[in-house]
C-alpha cells in the first residue's frame, strides 16, 4: 500500500485542476480574415470542437508528477527474513474481548505471517522477567505456546529488545502488544481493543481503591472478608472504601466479571520489617514497636539500629545510627524537603544536639543556621542526634517511619501465567492502575521493520521529460 509522508501537498493538485477548468471555459481564439469565415462557417453546422492541446496536457502531467513526488510516496518492501518479535506479556494482554479471545491470542494470530516469512527469528516475552526463544526458524517458534502467555504486573520491553538484538544481531525488531513503546528503529503491531474493565488498584489493612476504565458507570459490590460495600464508579474515576478488620491478611473481590480477571481479586498480608536493635534505648524500642517493626537477630535482619559515629564505608544493611558524641546544640533552620527520609518531618525552630560529623559521603538533610549538619543520610543509612534528646520531638517517629518504610516486604509481582493469591511470606496481587486502565488502540507502526521504497525520484524524472516534450512542441509551433 502506498502512503505519503507529506499528504497535505496533494492539495496542490486542485490548482492544476483549476488551471485546466479555466482553459476549458475560454472561447477559441478568432483568427482574422479567412479564419473568421471558417469559424463562422463551422458554427453554422454545429458547435465548434476544440482539438486536444498536447502541450497543455504535457504541462499538466508534469505538474501532477511533481506534486506526487513532493508528497513523498512510499511503499513497503516486504517482511524481513531476520526478525526479533517482542511479546508484551503484561496483565492487560490477558484482557478478553466479547468473543472470549485475549489480546495475547490476537497477538499470536497477527504475528504469524511475520514469523512464517522469517528464516531466522527470536521470540522474547517481556514481563516482570525477560525470557527468549531462538534463534530458530519462524515456523519452529510458532510451535511453542509458552511465549504467548500474559498476566505479568509489568512488561520490561526495553530489556526484552536488548536481549533479542543480542541473540540475533542485525535483525528487525517488532513489538506486538497493546502499548507502543515509541522507540526509534522498533516497529509496533497493535492488538489493543476497547473492552470495558473495572478493577482493584489498592488494598491495605483498612483501605481499598477501585478504578473504572470502562465507557460507562460501574455499579457493583466490593467484598472484603465478608464485609460488603456497594459502589457506583463513574467512567474514568476511582472509588475508595474503608473498613475495620483486625486481621493480618485480607482478601478483596469485586462482584462483576469483565475483560480482565486478574484485577477482580486482591490479597494483602501484613508485612513487618525485621530490625536488629543494637543499642539500649527504651524510647527507640517503643517507637519501633509502634511502627510495627519486629526485633530480630542481626543475621536475619532487614536493617540495624546502632549507637555511635558511622564508619567511613557504607554498611551492608540499611542502618540507623544515633550519635554518642555531640558538639553543643543548635536551632534547626533548614530541612531538605526533597529527600524521602525527611518527608513529613517538622523540625524548623527546634533545638537539637549537633552530632559529630560523619566520615565518608554523607549528605546533611537537616541543618542549623550556621550550616552545620544535624541529621545526615547516605543511601539507606540515617545518622541522627542522640536518641534521648531526639525522642522528645514529634518528628522522631516520622524519621523512624521513613527509614523503616523501604524495609517492609513488597507485594510479590505477578508473573506471566500466575494468579493473585497468598504466598508463604506475603501476598501476590496485580493492584496496578496502568494495567487496569486497559490501553486503547493506537494503530500499527511498521515502517521501522518493513522498510519502504519511494518512487519520488522516478516521478521527478518523468515530470522533467514531460516538460522537455512541452518545450519541443512550443518550439515547433513557433518555427
Amino acid at each position: 500500500m502506498v502512503t505519503f509522508e507529506r499528504p497535505a501537498l496533494l492539495l496542490l493538485g486542485l490548482l492544476l485542476g483549476w488551471v485546466y477548468w479555466i482553459y476549458a471555459r475560454q472561447r477559441p481564439p478568432l483568427v482574422p480574415a479567412a479564419g473568421v469565415w471558417l469559424l463562422q462557417k463551422g458554427g453554422a453546422r454545429g458547435r465548434h470542437r476544440r482539438r486536444l492541446d498536447l502541450r497543455l496536457a504535457l504541462l499538466l502531467l508534469a505538474g501532477a508528477l511533481t506534486v506526487l513526488a513532493l508528497a513523498g510516496p512510499t511503499r513497503p518492501q516486504g517482511r524481513p527474513s531476520k526478525l526479533v518479535v517482542v511479546v508484551d506479556a503484561s496483565a492487560s494482554m490477558a484482557a478478553r474481548d466479547a468473543a472470549g479471545k485475549s489480546r495475547v491470542e490476537r497477538a499470536r494470530a497477527r504475528v504469524r505471517p511475520w514469523l512464517e516469512a522469517a528464516d531466522r527469528a527470536v521470540v522474547v516475552r517481556a514481563g516482570v522477567e525477560v525470557r527468549a526463544w531462538g534463534p530458530a526458524s519462524g515456523e519452529a517458534l510458532l510451535a511453542h505456546a509458552e511465549p504467548w502467555t500474559a498476566g505479568a504486573s509489568s512488561a520490561q520491553l526495553e530489556a526484552a529488545i536488548r536481549e533479542g538484538r543480542r541473540l540475533l544481531p542485525g535483525a528487525a525488531v517488532l513489538v506486538v502488544g497493546d502499548a507502543d513503546p515509541g522507540l526509534e528503529g522498533v516497529a509496533f503491531l497493535d492488538v489493543a481493543g476497547n473492552e470495558p474493565n473495572t478493577g482493584l488498584t489498592a488494598l491495605t489493612g483498612g483501605f481499598a481503591a477501585v478504578y473504572n476504565a470502562g465507557p460507562g458507570p460501574w455499579r457493583g459490590e466490593l467484598t472484603v472478608e465478608g464485609e460488603r460495600q456497594s459502589l457506583n464508579v463513574p467512567p474514568g474515576r476511582f472509588a475508595t472504601a474503608t473498613f475495620e478488620r483486625d486481621a493480618v491478611r485480607l482478601k478483596a473481590a469485586l462482584s462483576k466479571d469483565d475483560a480482565l480477571a486478574l484485577d477482580q481479586q486482591a490479597f494483602w498480608r501484613e508485612s513487618r520489617a525485621r530490625v536488629a536493635l543494637e543499642l539500649e534505648s527504651e524510647a527507640v524500642a517503643r517507637a519501633l514497636a509502634v511502627l510495627g517493626a519486629r526485633r530480630t537477630r542481626t543475621a536475619a535482619a532487614d536493617g540495624r539500629v546502632v549507637a555511635g559515629t558511622p564508619p567511613r564505608e557504607p554498611a551492608a544493611l540499611p542502618t540507623l545510627y544515633f550519635a554518642t558524641e555531640t558538639q553543643g546544640e543548635a536551632l534547626v533552620s533548614d530541612v531538605d524537603p526533597t529527600h524521602p527520609l525527611t518527608r513529613g518531618v517538622e523540625l524548623q525552630g527546634q533545638r537539637l544536639p549537633v552530632p559529630a560529623p560523619p566520615p565518608g559521603g554523607w549528605r546533611a538533610i537537616v541543618r542549623a543556621a550556621d550550616g552545620r549538619g544535624l541529621v545526615y543520610a547516605r543511601g539507606g543509612e540515617l545518622y541522627l542526634p542522640p536518641a534521648e534528646a531526639l525522642a522528645r520531638q514529634p518528628a522522631f517517629v516520622v524519621l523512624l517511619y521513613n527509614w523503616l518504610e523501604p524495609l517492609r516486604a513488597e507485594p510479590a509481582p505477578l508473573r506471566a501465567g500466575e494468579r493473585p493469591g497468598f504466598t508463604p511470606t506475603g501476598a501476590r496481587s496485580l493492584l496496578s492502575y496502568a494495567e487496569t486502565n486497559l490501553p486503547r488502540p493506537q494503530g500499527d507502526r511498521l515502517n521501522d521493520v518493513l522498510g519502504r521504497r519511494s518512487p519520488a525520484p522516478w516521478l521527478a524524472l518523468l515530470a522533467a521529460l514531460a516538460l522537455v516534450g512541452a518545450d519541443r512542441l512550443r518550439r515547433q509551433a513557433v518555427g
